[in-house]
């Protein structure tokens, strides 16, 4: 059994190993990471950060850190730049509705192939190499997310998320693995569904009752008319703003999906701004934390 000053000193390295800008917060990491350590934070990975190796490089450390300080993570990611690409480059047309993508056959195959084959396996091979221990489940061999098409059909294969098969993955968790999620579900008639990345997170982290969900985003968190980044948001606030226009596009079904996580018990919601390093960690590990805190 590790008593504690050995348990200190192995966080220590670790926080140096992994952290090295972090350092004038290592010293008061100490009660953040007693808070989160066992419990379960499921952290949604934006495909804009997906696109600049720096970003990769320190999404892959930031995870390593928190698997190793035993911290309990599940990683669900998304693609739509890499999507959005791939499309432009077979001209096939690309089109959105309220902040989803219309989904037909032929750019499911491309969402499959994109984010089941070469961004999962991209993001496993990353955390490993810097010590973590991702575990694929990328909605084609190993799937775990049941789903029924979205508004009957009208926006192709697009589907909602309607029960997460935990057996396996939490096998995994409890095994000290850091699952990795590609948003893509199934039903009993073999057809697989486009999820947005953002809801097939906050589905995941309700269904497991989630000490924390955070949503990496390419922008700095939840911003007003004037673009100023807003700390805190509560639901009233909220859907005003919706109303209004000034939160818009992408941006909603984030929003509505922090407030559904919220009522289904997880206990906490943060939209992080993932363009930075370390994100993540200044999050959870720090006072100061990260973007737009979401709050009931």
């Amino acid at each position: 059994m590790i008593d504690s000053d050995e348990s200190t000193q192995i966080r220590v390295k670790l926080l140096h190993k992994y952290w090295t800008s972090g350092k004038k917060f290592h010293q008061n990491s100490s009660n953040f990471i007693n808070n989160y350590k066992g419990q379960l934070v499921v952290i949604k990975y934006g495909g804009f950060s997906l696109k600049k190796k720096k970003l990769v490089t320190s999404f892959a450390k930031n995870i390593s850190l928190l698997n190793q300080l035993g911290i309990k993570v599940i990683v669900v990611h998304g693609g739509g730049p890499q999507i959005e690409q791939e499309l432009k480059k077979q001209k096939i047309i690309d089109r959105e509705y309220q902040g989803l993508r219309i989904t037909t056959k032929a750019i499911l195959k491309i969402v499959k192939k994109i984010l089941g084959n070469d961004l999962n396996k991209m993001i496993c091979s990353e955390i490993n190499k810097y010590g973590g221990k991702a575990i694929s489940f990328n909605g084609i061999s190993k799937k775990i997310l049941k789903a029924k098409i979205s508004m009957s059909g009208k926006i192709g294969f697009v589907g909602t998320p309607t029960k997460l098969l935990r057996k396996d993955l939490l096998a995994q968790v409890n095994n000290n693995k850091v699952p990795i999620i590609s948003p893509i579900g199934f039903d009993d008639k073999g057809n697989s569904y486009n999820i947005n990345a953002d809801i097939a997170a906050g589905f995941i982290a309700e269904s497991l009752k989630a000490k924390r969900l955070l949503l990496l985003t390419d922008v700095v968190g939840v911003l007003d008319n004037k673009k100023k980044l807003i700390a805190q948001l509560d639901k009233k606030k909220a859907f005003e703003y919706i109303r209004k226009g000034i939160i818009k596009d992408g941006m909603i079904p984030k929003v509505k999906t922090c407030f559904k996580t919220l009522n289904k018990g997880v206990r906490g919601v943060a939209m992080v701004d993932g363009r930075n390093e370390n994100a993540i960690l200044m999050e959870l590990l720090t006072e100061k934390g990260a973007g737009t805190l979401i709050k009931k």
